[in-house]
């Protein structure tokens, strides 16, 4: 079993979340617990189970609709929050970061235009981020990976633009946002380090071009996921 250490804050999070969910529906009644049974869940000495942090849409994701600088500085502390200037698209915007220190558990949201109310956009990246997202996906995770967790193709941007490798339609996925969500799980993939320019320049010379991940361009290029995120709607949506 992984041994994971994440903030305490962060955890106690996680687990408020998850007992908030788990007590929408009632537990059935436990079997007898028997000497068999008992031997099978223990854990080794020493490993600990912890549930990963969710950059996801819905009840288990660590950041709701109703969020507030406010509210997200009392679950987290705020001192384990900071403002920074970070890219977004072709400019700057300032963002509130979450264990800015962290590259494990980093993320950061985005208000954008907005003036009061929840984020519009909270992403995580980096080789060391251990957030996971809709489907168990992780930074990092191949095309393939993403195409079965989605059950089938989705459409993306090239890597020309600001917008670069940005899925922009799941294609009626199970990523994809239904009537009435709120938010929907959104993604960035990148290419490898060691990408050939053959390879790059068919899914490079548009900037406005998007491609279907099962198209031989990209599936030449082989990109993998770069950005987890989730976008939140406008309520009057």
């Amino acid at each position: 079993m992984i041994k994971l250490a994440f903030p305490p804050a962060l955890l106690a999070s996680i687990g408020a979340l998850a007992l908030t969910s788990c007590q929408e529906a009632a537990a059935p009644p436990a079997a007898p617990e028997t000497a068999t049974t008992q031997a099978a869940v223990e854990e080794p000495a020493g490993e600990i189970d912890v549930k990963l942090p969710q950059m996801v849409c819905g009840p288990n994701g660590f950041v709701q609709p109703e969020d507030t600088r406010e509210s997200l500085a009392a679950r987290f502390g705020a001192e384990n929050l900071a403002e920074e200037d970070l890219r977004w698209v072709d400019s700057t915007e300032t963002a509130l970061v979450l264990y800015p220190d962290e590259p494990a558990t980093r993320a950061e949201l985005f208000w954008l235009d907005k003036t009061s109310g929840g984020p519009v956009y909270v992403r995580v990246s980096g080789e060391n981020s251990q957030w996971i997202g809709a489907g168990g996906l992780f930074v990092g995770a191949s095309l393939a990976d993403i195409e079965a967790a989605n059950g089938g193709p989705f459409e993306m941007m090239g890597f020309e633009n600001h917008n670069s490798g940005e899925v922009v339609d799941w294609l009626g996925g199970a990523f994809a946002a239904k009537p009435g969500d709120m938010c929907e799980f959104a993604m960035a993939l990148g290419l490898p380090a060691d990408a050939a320019s053959e390879v790059i320049a068919p899914v490079s010379g548009d900037p406005g071009k998007t491609y279907r991940s099962d198209s031989p361009e990209i599936r030449a290029a082989n990109p993998s996921a770069d950005v987890l995120a989730v976008q939140f709607f406008d309520q009057a949506r």
